[in-house]
This record gives C-alpha cells, sequence and structure tokens, in this order.
C-alpha cells in the first residue's frame, strides 16, 4: 500500500499495527516536507478529532517523520 492510500483512521491504526520494519526517507527540502505533514493533518482532520483518534494521526506522523516515540505523550493534533 502506499502511504497516498491511507485515508481513514482505521487504515492508519491498521498500518501502524504492522510488525514489519519500515524505514522512510523523504524527498525534498524542509518546507516541502513541512507543507507534505501539514497536509496529512488536514486530511485526516486532526484537530476536530477526540484525543485517542488523534493520536493515531499523530502516531502515524511520528512513525514517518523519525520523530522520537518517547515523545508520543506530548504531541496531540
Amino acid at each position: 500500500m502506499k502511504l497516498e492510500e491511507l485515508k481513514t483512521i482505521d487504515q492508519l491504526d491498521t498500518f501502524l499495527s504492522g510488525t514489519q520494519a519500515v524505514t522512510f526517507s523523504f524527498m525534498g527540502d524542509k518546507d516541502t516536507y513541512y507543507r507534505w505533514m501539514q497536509g496529512e493533518l488536514v486530511k485526516f482532520r486532526c484537530v476536530t478529532l477526540s484525543r485517542p483518534t488523534g493520536g493515531v494521526v499523530i502516531r502515524h506522523q511520528m512513525k514517518l517523520s523519525g520523530y522520537p516515540h518517547h515523545a508520543d505523550h506530548a504531541a496531540y493534533c
């Protein structure tokens, strides 16, 4: 599955629960990366989600960005 095909929270949750190790890299500059990340947050309407559901979106962003997992308790939409 391509990342562009992830359209629902359930799909994100399934992606996150996968057991296969995955490595990501982003092609482009920092501004392009931030625009992509913002677009993903808007696509999933992160600010309108409940805390647990928004957490799925944040964990997805953290996995793709390489943001440290120990910081996930501080991150929220």
